[in-house]
């Protein structure tokens, strides 16, 4: 009884800080700061970048521990597993123990998920209840009805789950639950004369779900090309292709920037919900490498912001018809604005008139000159 109540406290403290750090409060760069305890985020993020951050270290404990403790994260840190535990239960005894014929397939999304990072190509990364956690409070600054229920539909949809097969989700389908089995798995082999009777071995799965996880992830660049939508990424973004395999829909990122020009794709596709940024009432500052930071998959690369001159997320283009010079009428914001000098005012040949250009050797297309922009007449791509 000690014991269990130990446990509880552990786990409502957990799921109080995660809570707290998921609500859009403007956090800044410990935004959504659970994704880093996560092993499944940080395992399929080591294995498909072939480096790692000091955070990493965060999930290299979880692991850890889930040596010496069976299922440790489920027991005492996971937010959604605490969650979907308050879920009433319907006295149905059928349905409670109708799911206890369906194979572990949490185990095989593991394996597949991880083999396919190792390919570079990370399959199920988003479907780490962390990450759908975290997912789901980026629901609360969503302007329209239907970004809000594509926002949330990852944790309303384990909520009607566990409601209609309590325990489906945790115990027999969660991917980071069946790591951690996978690592409890190893650790009792030893201990092993010979596999249960009836049950497939540990060998069987590890092949089968590494079989699955190669082949779909050498497949998966050939079905997702072609596929990519023109859009503009945050600062040091992985290619498009990598980019959809290895966001974790997390929406850390969106509630980390200042400006707020990040959003989440809405377009059903490969990009579903990853970030997009939108120039409507800021720009990309000099001066920031938040996203970066909260970044926990690397879809982001983490960067240094005396970097960010180099780090092009599109280019500005200039409609000069529509510029106040074109008028006669005085007008330099755009150049002023510019912190990369990529703006410069310059008199057209054999004409009275000046007119503003652009260079795009230097231009990074952070969108302050189509911020300040009084005619609109700034565009970025």
């Amino acid at each position: 009884m000690f014991i269990s109540a130990k446990r509880n406290t552990i786990r409502y403290f957990s799921l109080s800080v995660a809570i707290l750090l998921a609500m859009p409060f403007g956090w800044g760069k410990i935004s959504g700061f659970t994704n880093w305890i996560s092993p499944f985020i940080m395992l399929n993020s080591v294995f498909a970048l072939k480096s790692l951050v000091l955070l990493n270290g965060l999930g290299f404990v979880i692991l850890i521990a889930t040596w010496f403790k069976k299922r440790f994260f489920c027991r005492y840190l996971c937010p959604t597993g605490c969650m979907l535990d308050r879920i009433p239960k319907r006295n149905n005894l059928a349905n409670k123990h109708s799911f206890r014929n369906i194979p572990l397939i949490g185990k095989l999304l593991a394996i597949s998920s991880l083999t396919g990072a190792i390919f570079g190509f990370p399959l199920f990364i988003f479907l780490d209840p962390v990450a759908i956690f975290n997912g789901f409070f980026n629901s609360l600054i969503q302007v329209s009805l239907y970004s809000f229920l594509i926002s949330g539909a990852g944790f309303l949809l384990l909520l009607i789950i566990q409601w209609i097969w309590p325990g489906l989700w945790c115990k027999r389908i969660c991917p980071l639950g069946g790591l951690q089995l996978l690592v409890w798995d190893v650790k009792s082999l030893p201990k092993r004369v010979k596999p249960t009777t009836g049950k497939e071995n540990l060998g069987r799965r590890l092949f089968i779900g590494s079989a699955v996880g190669a082949a779909a992830a050498i497949a998966y660049p050939f079905v997702v090309i072609g596929k990519e939508v023109s859009i503009i990424r945050p600062p040091a973004s992985v290619t498009p292709i990598d980019f959809y395999a290895l966001c974790t829909r997390c929406g850390s990122c969106l509630k980390a920037c200042p400006t707020k020009i990040l959003k989440q794709d809405t377009r059903f596709g490969a990009g579903l919900l990853t970030p997009e940024v939108k120039f409507e009432n800021g720009y990309c500052l000099e001066t920031c490498n938040a996203c970066s930071v909260v970044c926990p998959s690397g879809a982001i690369t983490l960067f240094d912001v005396d970097a960010k001159s180099q780090l092009i997320i599109g280019k500005a283009t200039l409609k000069t018809t529509d510029c106040l010079l074109s008028f006669q009428k005085e007008c330099d914001r755009c150049k002023v604005v510019c912190a990369y000098k990529a703006v410069f005012i310059k008199a057209k040949d054999n004409e009275s008139i000046v007119l503003p250009e652009i260079d795009p050797v230097k231009c990074v297309g952070c969108g302050a000159c189509k911020i300040v922009c009084p005619k609109n007449c700034i565009s970025i791509n």
